[in-house]
Order: C-alpha cells, then sequence, then structure tokens
C-alpha cells in the first residue's frame, strides 16, 4: 500500500518524448495529405528551437546539455510544424521559433515557468504578422511527392524571399487559398449545405474535408495514447471537446443565421491538437482538478467564439493564449489544499 503522497510520476525528458511518439500519425497523415514537406517544416522548426534554445542557455549561463535533453524544445518545434502552413520560408520558421522559445519560454524563466504556451505564442505572431501565408495550405495532390514538387518546395522555403508567387503559382496546382474552415467563414451568408455544394468542388469536398477529419482523427489517437500512458489529465481535453461541442450545437439548434455542423467543429482545424498537444500543457494549466475542467471549457468556448464572431477562421491560438492568462486568477478562485489541510 503506498502512501497517499507517493505516486509514480514521469521526467520531464519521458514526458516529451512520449508526446512526441504521440504525434507520429499526425505526421505520417499530414505528410500523406500535404506531402513530404511537411518533414521539412517541422525538421526547420525544431533546429530552430534548438538552436536559440543553445544561445540563451549560454547567455544565461545555464546547463546546456541537461537543458536540451529534457525534449521540450523538440516538442515544441514538432506541435508548431504540424499547426503551420507549409507555405512559409525559412527565415518565418526561424522568427516564430524565435518568439516561442526565446520570447514566450525564457524571458519568464525558463521551463516550468513560463505562463504562455511557446507554441501557441509561435503560432500566434505568425498568424498576426503573416495572415495571407497562414491560410494557405496545400491542396492534395499525390504528385506532391514528385522530385519536382519536392525540388520546388525546398526553393521556395529556402531561396525565396517573397513567397507570393508560391501561393499563385498557377504551373503546380499544389495549393489553395483556403482551409475548410477559412471557405465557411467567407460565405456565412448561406446555409452549410450550400457552403459545400456552392463553393467547393465535388473534389476538393472529398479530398479538403476528408484530410481534415483524418488529421483530426490522428491526433485524437494520438491523444488517447497519451491519456493512456497518463502523460495527460482527462479533464481539459474532454471539458475542452464538450463545451466546443455544446457551444455549437446550441447555435447550430436555434440560430437562424449560417452555422456550421458541431462535428465540423471538432473535426476541423486545429480542434484535436489542441484538445490533446496544446492545452494539456502542465506549466500553463490549473494545477487542480476543478481548475483544468473550467480551463478546458473557457478555451472551448473562446474556439467557437472566435470561429464564428472573429475575423480568423480559426481561433485555438488565442483562446488557450487568452485562457492561459486566465488559470493565476482561476487557481487563486479554486483554492485546494495540500493532503491533510484546509483552505485559508
Amino acid at each position: 500500500m503506498n502512501l497517499p503522497y507517493i505516486y509514480e510520476t514521469y521526467s520531464v525528458k519521458k514526458m516529451m518524448f512520449f508526446v512526441l511518439i504521440a504525434s507520429i500519425p499526425a505526421i505520417l497523415t499530414e505528410c500523406y495529405f500535404f506531402g513530404i514537406v511537411i518533414l521539412i517544416q517541422i525538421l526547420l522548426f525544431v533546429l530552430f528551437s534548438l538552436l536559440f534554445e543553445i544561445i540563451i542557455l549560454k547567455i544565461r549561463d545555464k546547463n546546456i546539455k541537461e537543458n536540451i535533453l529534457d525534449n521540450s524544445s523538440v516538442v515544441t518545434g514538432v506541435l508548431l510544424g504540424l499547426s503551420i502552413p507549409c507555405t512559409l520560408t525559412w527565415w518565418m520558421i526561424m522568427f516564430s521559433s524565435f518568439f516561442a522559445i526565446v520570447i514566450a519560454k525564457h524571458l519568464y524563466g525558463g521551463l516550468g515557468q513560463n505562463i504562455f504556451n511557446p507554441a501557441m505564442v509561435g503560432y500566434a505572431v505568425l498568424l498576426i504578422s503573416f495572415p495571407l501565408y497562414m491560410s494557405s495550405w496545400n491542396k492534395e495532390n499525390t504528385k506532391f511527392f514528385s522530385i519536382n514538387n519536392i525540388k520546388s518546395s525546398i526553393d521556395k522555403i529556402f531561396f525565396t524571399t517573397n513567397n507570393s508567387d508560391f501561393l499563385v503559382d498557377t504551373d503546380i496546382e499544389n495549393f489553395t487559398k483556403a482551409t475548410p474552415l477559412n471557405n465557411i467563414k467567407n460565405h456565412s451568408h448561406v446555409s452549410y449545405d450550400n457552403a459545400l455544394k456552392n463553393f467547393i468542388s465535388k473534389n476538393e469536398k472529398i479530398t479538403i474535408f476528408s484530410s481534415w477529419n483524418y488529421i483530426n482523427l490522428s491526433f485524437l489517437l494520438g491523444g488517447f495514447f497519451l491519456l493512456y500512458k497518463k502523460i495527460i489529465c482527462w479533464r481539459i481535453p474532454f471539458s475542452f471537446l464538450f463545451s466546443l461541442f455544446f457551444s455549437s450545437t446550441i447555435n447550430y439548434l436555434f440560430s437562424i443565421d449560417f452555422i456550421i455542423s458541431p462535428l465540423f467543429h471538432l473535426f476541423s482545424g486545429g480542434t484535436m491538437i489542441c484538445a490533446f498537444f496544446i492545452a494539456t500543457d502542465p506549466v500553463t494549466t490549473s494545477y487542480s482538478n476543478i481548475g483544468k475542467i473550467v480551463f478546458g471549457l473557457i478555451i472551448g468556448l473562446l474556439v467557437y467564439i472566435i470561429r464564428n464572431y472573429s475575423n480568423y477562421p480559426d481561433g485555438v491560438a488565442f483562446a488557450v493564449l487568452f485562457g492561459n492568462m486566465l488559470v493565476p486568477l482561476i487557481d487563486n478562485i479554486l483554492k485546494t489544499s495540500g493532503y491533510g489541510h484546509k483552505n485559508i
């Protein structure tokens, strides 16, 4: 029989390792739909994240080997690489990595002391600074694995100073200027069914919508693995998904304006990566069980509000960052006592 204050736990290094393992299905799925360039992008994010980590650790006179081997910077790079459209140049990736590692993480004292999720800070900076590129995802095409298209992608990432020609290139039919959420957002004056029928061709409907369904399912699969290994707590992902589903269902049933299906909300955009990989960051979320539920409910509601009533098609980054700001307030209101003690 174990004492109530003794429990099995994982080291930071092992936790991050399991997160990387859980991200493999999503990496493979995105590579299948968007091409091998996803791996190039992830590699760049990881390399720049490690580079800035080493530089700032050197400046702060910290143990470089010990801090690098905890894999936290690698996880940040992988999550950013999976979240960002692969239409960005290398310097945009470097720009995002700088804000994620230097500003969001080390400016607050390093791992365990940051109040904002580093990956979401890097994402939000790109979304605000380069909105056109952040709304332009590759169109699914099996030819994207061809040598010519891979070479073209590498050229655009490393040797193009202005990627605008990359987004409107008519010779390579590999790119589209809208995700499903973008399409729905841009045609919010019509019904959900008509939006799908009138503004998305049959082929695009099949490939684009099924691809994002599969991508979210792959993150869901990875999330179940993290739950099984007890790396994350069930309270945040399930309260987040419940809040998003409940909010969208209420509007779906009673609103006379344009609305989209609750299931569409659950399996589009960054819903599942937020639920299981972003919102569950143990450093930037509430430490109490009830606080975790409240945190999940808040960001789920915020994602729905931003998707429906703002100019941004997806609201994961802003919802999580706003939720991070509320964590101290949540923990202060919902104070919990240690074992054998009462709240004061």
